[in-house]
């Protein structure tokens, strides 16, 4: 299905949350061997991949990347929020450690790495809550709304993620004028004071995924549209000239 993306690219960065790394048997091993299936692809067609970690699989590859002399940075979107994860089912279970580690990496919190890292630890302490077995859709929607303080923190951090996207710009990207990430599953632009936030959004129902395109100083965004049973690169969404 994504064999259509290698095209034209000598260089692919895979920003997290590729596969599920933390789920266990099965599911864990079928989503493995995909992702080693899209490596090999990769390698096939002669494109080098860097992959970075999300928290559905923090031990995949490193946090952060930059690209164009280090004004664009990209991460997963987990190094965005302090508590990394907000509408995490586990994290209250979990406040005190994670309230623990953000006092950690507070002295850091300038620092893009320091961010991903804080997140990196948070992802590997939120131990996952199984949940009874259901019948479909009661499995999507317990998932999905349980416990209900989920519902408002998904619905908080939607509203507010492009905002707080340009400030971790201001406080932690180091000079970066453009932040590409994904984590929250909205695919988006926002854009102030001469910096940009890009969310390329997820490859799942209700999302919409994206592509950022870098070649030299020029930076295009598009949405990756499904036909025929593979992704296409479809329309473009943001056009920008990047210097540094």
């Amino acid at each position: 299905m994504l064999e259509p993306v290698f095209d034209d690219i000598d260089h692919l960065v895979l920003a997290g949350d590729v596969w599920q790394q933390r789920k266990f048997g099965g599911v864990c091993e079928g989503a493995a061997h995909m992702f080693d299936e899209l490596l090999s692809l990769a390698r096939i067609r002669g494109v080098v991949v860097e992959v970075l970690r999300g928290n559905h699989d923090p031990d995949s590859g490193k946090g952060i990347t930059w690209l164009v002399d280090r004004s664009v940075l990209v991460t997963h979107g987990d190094a965005v929020y302090e508590d990394a994860t907000p509408w995490s089912r586990e994290i209250g279970k979990y406040r005190e450690e994670v309230d623990a580690i953000i006092q950690k990496y507070a002295s850091e919190s300038h620092r893009a790495e320091a961010c991903a890292e804080r997140a990196r630890e948070i992802a590997l302490t939120l131990q996952v809550v199984p949940l009874p077995k259901l019948p479909s859709p009661l499995d999507f929607f317990a998932t999905a709304l349980w416990p209900p303080s989920r519902s408002f923190e998904m619905l908080r951090v939607w509203q507010g993620m492009g905002d707080q996207g340009l400030r971790f710009l201001d406080h932690s990207g180091e000079g970066a004028c453009v932040l590409v990430c994904g984590h929250f599953h909205r695919s988006g632009i926002w854009e102030a004071d001469g910096k940009v936030m890009i969310n390329t959004g997820a490859f799942m129902k209700g999302s919409r995924p994206w592509a950022v395109d870098v070649n030299g100083e020029k930076l295009t965004a598009r949405e990756l549209v499904l036909g025929g049973g593979r992704f296409q690169l479809g329309p473009v969404k943001g056009r920008w000239l990047v210097r540094q």
